[in-house]
């Protein structure tokens, strides 16, 4: 069930498609016509300049509209009409398969109401487009200027079976490649064009959500004419509930052809290259009594009347087992961000667990999702997200206007009010002295084997602001270094004690520095129970924070909002001290925002470690430099370069490579290999390709017992376990001392007479444990059932679970796209060797998306281009401080009030010479400890500084001056005015 999109060829060949008459699609009463003849298809028309809305489609005047030309005249509508002129876009609309099977067994009463839901359903999200801006029109000098256009045009050809004549509602929705022009385009050389080209770049980046609309508005409709409830299906997809999988299953042949070529993991690419690839021809196929006869007869061995189970989606399996799993799910400590069950505060909330700022497309997206399992639809959607507006429950940060990259997006108080709150306690310069010069020098000196570049590190960390900052690259030592700080910390008497927003880096951080560490989840946990009327008589809390506390927070890039938040609160309220190490170019946060980024902006100055020293090749090392400083691609190219990464076709080939590499890495470097991946249905079949490894070469016993588990995506699986196996622990285990992360070694393995299993674990830390499986499950709480333990094989991990590790060699596996983070993290965990296996077939099928003909496979080259590519990709979350008018009045009080457009507002350029014009400045007058972050002089000088950047520069330089008792710096220097 899907909006899918499909880019035409040019001209009139590509209606062939739709207008050949010599193949025709089977369906019960008739033979239906799949290809376009005279009379079939309907056109959809926002405006009527060349076609009616709701007309009948003719084949000439389809081929006409393909090629660009007016089907009345033959003469050009656009620039560029003609055999070579881009037909435009499929987007081909498809209901899940239990709507098909539902409309295969009506009755013709049902099965009209039912096309009848599917074809308003269509209609509400072509209109869902158009309002969305979706299809633009360009302008303008190189056709920098989007515009909505005055007229879509979308021809609609509904058809009803798949090639292998199984029950397929779907709709067929071609954007012509002509558009009306809106009346502020005509200038210049649009001036005499009635109609312009389009551009679908927002189509194809809003697919999902125009999806969404579809099913939101087809759940509605049958909800309304049938009383059908539905069950989620996955990826925002939902099914009628009470349909069984094995009856939709039988009438999914067409899935399960593609399944089986392209594999279970495939990408939407490597489906479509799928379906072309297995695609025949009709002329086959049974047609009108005799398909009604087949469906009866596979209907029959099934067993199952499906609208008798449709009328009981009580007794549906998948309903059952869903709503068994969500009473045991962790309740988070945040609540929901958005009150009330509305489809909308649902998705706001669901989205505001990750991201500070959401976007329209997004919000949108998740929303309908929401709203089509419910059976509500797309009016709803838009009427609750209004009103949720109107009553300030979701603050408007940007209007959605037609400009490159512009889109409507919002915030919620709470967190506006959270992230000016983290601003203004990270705001704290040349406070006090807490670490003594005295003792930074001793540690120092203690500490020879430390680098200048680490020396300096720890002196401004060590510095009077309340809040510093070390920024540290992925292998530059930062351990090391915050050791030294600690050292000098204890020597001025201070406490020490350490954050991390896992608890695997915070026992990495306690076992490398020598404090006592903690997950901050764990430690808001506590400050909320220290407030509790019994905490005097609770000697298992921490104890407060107070002006002799210094607070070291690892892995800060990875801390989201409210969790820093509430630290750098809690540090100012008690006086306390807070350096920050992280680096925001490795994984970002789970939860909202890019905190670190924001931060960093505030205190203005921070110390950054760049010299790598992890890896002990040269070359390696000078790539690691590179990915810090935010070039991704260029680390990848080197790889390339030294012929450290491999194009592998196919799955099982490309994994068994991976498994062949991490054999020969072992024999050079030891045990100390780790493979990484991204998904974590790849770790554990690279960790089944691992065992398999390992009981040949003698070091896995057999499988002694199959027990319950629950994977990393929280699933029930079965998890064989033998002598010798690594686990890992996906969940902290507070009855056991365990952490989520940590790993373990399976010593011995004794069965239960119950069918358990008592295993004796060797862990990580040296502790040995001996528990009944039952015991290596979260305690359960409030009445709940007593979940599977949450224990998964650990020979392979994802990138995610690698953050913060360091190995002797890694082997990254590539099976799913990936971006500048994880390449980042995955090629700088090893110290001697890294190794690169892709799985070609992915990129191959991206590649091949873009050629004249998709049957052709991609060159290497292009398969390489296509990855580096990939490695660009950079997104860092939005703050809500991006987007404030005035963000000192936003630091100061959280007001935030409009930006100002870009077009008349700030002269980003000159604002950036200004700050370092100002920088230099300060230099000259030997200020050494000055904090003016550059965004502050953008703020207080911005409606100036497009007309006189530099004497604004200027007037400030000259009020430091006369300060600090100086003369006025740029007199007698020459500088323009």
């Amino acid at each position: 069930m899907t909006a899918s999109l499909h880019r035409l060829g040019a001209g009139a060949p590509a209606a062939a498609y739709y207008t050949n008459d010599s193949r025709r699609e089977a369906r019960p009463d008739r033979r239906d016509e799949y290809y376009l003849s005279d009379g079939g298809g309907v056109w959809w028309s926002s405006g009527e300049t060349v076609v009616r809305h709701g007309a009948a489609i003719d084949a000439a005047s389809f081929r006409d509209l393909c090629a660009g030309l007016a089907p009345a005249t033959g003469r050009p509508l656009v620039r560029g009409a003609g055999p070579g002129h881009w037909a435009g876009v499929d987007c081909t609309m498809t209901p899940g398969k239990s709507v098909s099977v539902l409309w295969m067994a009506g009755t013709s009463e049902q099965r009209a109401a039912i096309e009848e839901a599917h074809r308003t359903a269509v209609e509400r999200a072509l209109s869902f487009v158009s309002a969305e801006g979706l299809i633009t029109v360009r302008t303008g000098a190189g056709g920098t200027e989007q515009h909505r256009p005055r007229d879509l045009i979308v021809g609609r050809f509904d058809h009803y079976t798949t090639r292998e004549g199984d029950p397929n509602i779907h709709t067929h929705c071609v954007f012509i490649n002509v558009a009306g022009a809106p009346a502020n385009a005509g200038a210049g050389r649009y001036k005499s064009l009635t109609h312009l080209t389009i551009e679908p770049e927002r189509l194809y980046a809003a697919q999902l959500a125009v999806g969404a609309a579809y099913r939101a508005a087809l759940a509605e409709g049958l909800r309304e004419r049938f009383g059908l409830q539905y069950r989620e299906a996955g990826r925002g997809q939902w099914e009628i509930a009470g349909l069984p999988e094995t009856l939709l299953a039988a009438f999914s042949k067409r899935s399960e052809q593609i399944l089986a070529y392209a594999g279970a993991g495939a990408s939407s690419a490597q489906r479509e290259i799928a379906a072309l690839a297995t695609r025949q021809g009709k002329e086959e196929l049974p047609t009108g009594p005799e398909l009604e006869a087949r469906w009866r007869e596979e209907l029959a061995a099934c067993a199952i009347d499906p609208w008798l189970a449709a009328q009981h989606p009580e007794r549906d399996a998948a309903r059952a087992i869903a709503a068994e799993r969500d009473p045991g799910r962790e309740v988070p400590f945040d609540p929901p961000e958005i009150l009330g069950d509305g489809p909308v505060a649902r998705a706001a909330s669901a989205l505001f667990r990750h991201e500070s700022v959401v976007a329209r497309k997004d919000l949108l997206q998740r929303a309908l999702e929401v709203a089509g399992v419910v059976g509500l639809g797309v009016d709803a959607v838009e009427a609750e997200l209004a009103q949720l507006e109107r009553d300030g429950t979701l603050l408007r940060l940007a209007d959605a206007e037609l400009v490159p990259d512009a889109s409507a997006c919002w915030t919620s108080p709470s967190i506006a009010a959270c992230e000016a709150a983290m601003l203004r306690a990270a705001d704290r310069p040349l406070e006090r002295t807490w670490i003594t010069p005295e003792a930074v020098e001793d540690a120092l000196t203690q500490a020879h084997y430390l680098s200048p570049e680490q020396g300096e590190a720890v002196r401004h960390a060590a510095g009077r602001d309340g809040v510093s900052l070390l920024q540290a690259g992925a292998g530059t030592g930062k351990t090391t270094t915050a050791a030294v700080l600690v050292a000098a910390a204890h020597g001025s008497g201070l406490r020490v004690i350490g954050l991390a927003p896992s608890w695997v880096a915070a026992d990495e951080l306690a076992r490398s520095t020598g404090i006592p560490a903690q997950a901050i989840a764990r430690w808001r946990h506590d400050q909320v129970r220290a407030t509790g009327p019994d905490a005097a008589h609770r000697p298992d809390l921490p104890p407060k924070l107070d002006a002799d506390t210094l607070v070291l927070v690892d892995e800060a890039g990875m801390v989201a909002t409210r969790d820093l938040e509430a630290v750098l609160s809690a540090a100012r309220a008690a006086g306390a001290k807070v350096v920050l190490v992280g680096d925001r170019r490795q994984l970002a946060s789970v939860g909202g925002a890019s905190a670190l980024r924001v931060v960093a902006e505030v205190v203005g100055r921070s110390a950054v470690l760049e010299d790598v020293r992890r890896q002990t090749v040269d070359w390696q090392r000078a790539a690691s430099v590179a990915m810090a400083r935010g070039d991704a691609e260029a680390g990848l190219r080197a790889y390339v370069a030294e012929d450290r990464v491999e194009l592998i076709a196919g799955v099982d080939a490309a994994q068994a490579r991976v498994i062949a590499i991490w054999g020969e890495q072992r024999a050079a470097h030891g045990d100390d290999v780790l493979i990484v991946t991204r998904r974590n249905a790849d770790a554990a079949a690279l960790n089944a390709r691992v065992r398999a490894a390992l009981r040949v070469e003698g070091c896995l016993g057999p499988d002694l017992i199959t027990l319950p588990a629950r994977d990393r995506a929280d699933k029930l699986v079965p998890l064989a376990i033998a002598v010798g196996d690594a686990l890992r622990f996906g969940e902290s285990l507070s009855h056991l001392g365990l952490r989520n992360g940590n790993r373990a070694r399976v010593e011995a393995i004794t069965a239960e007479p119950e069918g358990g299993a008592r295993l004796r674990l060797a862990l990580e830390d040296g502790r040995v444990i001996e528990a009944a499986w039952s015991d290596l499950a979260q305690q359960p709480r409030f009445g709940r059932a007593r979940p599977q333990p949450k224990i998964v094989h650990a020979y392979a991990g994802t990138v995610y679970a690698a953050q913060g590790r360091t190995c002797a060699a890694t082997v990254m596996y590539l099976g799913a796209g990936t971006d500048a983070r994880e390449i980042y993290v995955g090629l700088t965990r090893h110290r001697h060797e890294a190794r690169v296996v892709i799985e070609r077939d992915r990129p191959d099928a991206l590649c091949r998306q873009r050629q004249a003909d998709p049957r052709m496979p991609a060159t290497d080259a292009m398969v390489l281009e296509r990855l580096f590519r990939e490695a660009r990709t950079y997104r860092e979350k939005a703050n809500v401080a991006d987007y404030a008018a005035d963000r000192v009045a936003f630091v100061r009080d959280g007001l935030l009030g409009l930006r100002e457009r870009v077009g008349p507002g700030i002269d980003v350029r000159r604002a950036a010479r200004a700050a370092r014009s100002l920088r230099e400045a300060a230099a000259w007058l030997g200020v050494e400890r000055l904090i003016v972050p550059a965004w502050r002089v953008i703020d207080a000088y911005g409606r100036r500084l497009t007309r006189a950047s530099t004497s604004a520069t200027h007037a400030l330089t000259a009020q430091l001056a006369r300060r600090l008792g100086h003369p006025d710096p740029e007199r007698g220097r020459g500088i323009e005015r």
